[in-house]
């Protein structure tokens, strides 16, 4: 278990500057750099930085951003191949980079090349590739409420390049759903002058004054639409091995989202034969038993 990871300077060392060798690819360091059972955060570029972590003598590089609030994961705990943020307790796949957890876009993973001692990671350049996932956070903000969500889904979009047209049409979808299925005859009126207003307001001001505006015009448009949050499968590689502890981890710790995400992604790669058997194991460990619910 890799816990309360080394701490250094964003602006690298003389003799670990990151180099570029085409590619994508550059130097971050040497193996001594990252001992064993540590970690080490490397500015790469301008507002950017990559964390390295050495668990079991392998080396793993993500982006060093929790994407939930940008909190250093170089801070964070790894166990079992789960990097947890010490912020508000995301967590990661280390390899593959899936958040165990809703309103939380999936970790950003890096390959990795050791070359003689020194440490290469191919983080590629910062060409805005994730247009659907931001906008299906957004979908997760509006179906939850949640005012944090659909702010930075909306400020990611707007950063992106993605047009404010494509970001309003995805809240009157919602909005739609919404009213139809939770509000009575005339209690979406309210919902749509908010939304309205908060548009037209927006579209008066630039920057961040813009991005309040249509940040509030979204809140207005939330809540529940008689559906649930789609579960994504976890980001490959994922092996059952990795699968089946997480599980039993998740299910010491009562934390059924994240076993949810871990049983849909093994359906989906087909091991469902697995699930049954683990399940049952889970619901009869001995910190269960006298719950009856539980082989329910």
């Amino acid at each position: 278990m890799l816990v309360g990871a080394l701490e250094v300077d964003s602006t690298p060392e003389k003799g670990h500057i990151p180099m570029s060798a085409g590619n994508g690819w550059i130097r971050v360091g040497t193996l001594a750099d990252v001992p064993p059972g540590e970690s080490r955060a490397v500015k790469i570029s301008e507002g950017r930085s990559v964390a390295l972590f050495n668990v079991d003598g392998r080396i793993h590089a993500t982006d060093n951003q929790c994407p939930h609030m940008g909190f250093p994961l170089t801070r964070g705990v790894v166990k079992d191949g789960v990097l947890t943020c010490d912020w508000h307790g995301r967590s990661f796949d280390l390899e593959g980079g899936g958040c165990f957890n809703y309103e939380c876009d999936d970790l950003e993973t890096f390959p990795v090349d050791i070359r003689g001692d020194e440490l290469w990671v191919q983080a590629g350049d910062a060409t805005y590739r994730r247009r659907d996932q931001h906008l299906q956070l957004l979908w997760e903000g509006l179906l939850s409420g949640d005012s944090w969500t659909i702010s930075k889904a909306t400020a990611l979009l707007l950063s992106g390049g993605v047009s404010e047209h494509d970001i309003v049409q995805l809240v009157l979808r919602h909005l739609g759903r919404h009213v139809a299925s939770e509000q009575d005859a005339g209690g979406g009126g309210n919902i749509v002058s908010l939304l309205v207003s908060g548009l037209e307001v927006g579209r008066r001001y630039d920057g961040e004054d813009r991005l309040m505006a249509l940040s509030l015009a979204g809140r207005a448009a939330s809540g529940r639409a008689s559906e649930r949050l789609e579960v994504i499968t976890l980001p490959p590689p994922v092996r059952w091995e990795q699968i089946d502890g997480w599980v039993r981890m998740f299910s010491r710790n009562m934390q059924d989202f994240r076993i949810e995400r871990c049983l849909h992604t093994a359906r989906e790669n087909g091991q469902e034969s697995h699930i049954f058997k683990l399940l049952f194991e889970c619901a009869v460990a001995p910190y269960f038993l006298g719950f009856a619910r539980n082989v329910a």
